[in-house]
Order: structure tokens, then C-alpha cells, then sequence
């Protein structure tokens, strides 16, 4: 598992849903950028707790492939049941793990690998 190829993938997602978002002009409020942080972070934590498993599968093409396509329908269909709103907190979600996995980069090229 590579952040490079992780972060290609998060910021293929980002910027059509930030190019939606600018687009559809939902009003920015604090709530869905707060359930998009949250969520984003939770999962990250609920993740790690089966690292291992988890890096073993997601090295699999066909997982991240289906991945991507499952967030594609996933923003589409909350853009269609919840309104635009919807957009900002997977936006939200995306910059934080972006911004995770650049920390997480840093620490790495700074301290060494885990």
C-alpha cells in the first residue's frame, strides 16, 4: 500500500466532487464539514485496528476499483436523497484524509518508517 497511490485515488475523487460542489453552490455550513472530519477520522481509526487485513485486501486492484466506484454512486445517491449538502461533507472527508495521509507522509520522511 502506497500514500502516492492512496493519494491519487482520495484527491480522483475530490476534485470532481469540489468541482460539483462549486457548481451546485451548497450552503457551506459547519455540520457537514464536521460529519465529514468525524467520519473520515473514525473510519481511519476503525481501519487500523485490522491494519494488517486491511492492507492486504486493499492491495487487491479489483477492492480499489470497486472502492472508487462505490464512493462515485455513493456521493451521487447522497447528492439525490440529501441535496447538495451532501457534497461538502464527503469534501470534507476527502481533504482530511488527504491532510491525514500527508501527516502521516511527513512523519515518516522525518522520524523513518514505522
Amino acid at each position: 500500500m502506497t500514500r502516492r497511490r492512496d493519494a491519487a485515488l482520495a484527491g480522483a475523487m475530490f476534485v470532481p466532487v469540489a468541482a460539483a460542489a462549486v457548481l451546485l453552490r451548497p450552503p457551506v455550513t459547519a455540520e457537514p464539514v464536521f460529519v465529514g472530519v468525524v467520519g473520515a477520522l473514525a473510519l481511519e481509526i476503525a481501519l487500523s485496528v485490522r491494519a494488517s487485513s486491511v492492507r492486504k485486501l486493499w492491495e487487491r486492484r479489483g477492492v480499489r476499483v470497486a472502492s472508487v466506484a462505490l464512493a462515485i454512486v455513493g456521493t451521487a445517491l447522497g447528492v439525490v436523497a440529501f441535496g447538495p449538502t451532501s457534497l461538502l461533507v464527503v469534501a470534507a472527508g476527502l481533504s482530511t484524509y488527504l491532510l491525514l495521509l500527508g501527516v502521516v507522509e511527513l512523519r515518516s520522511r522525518r522520524f523513518g518508517p514505522e
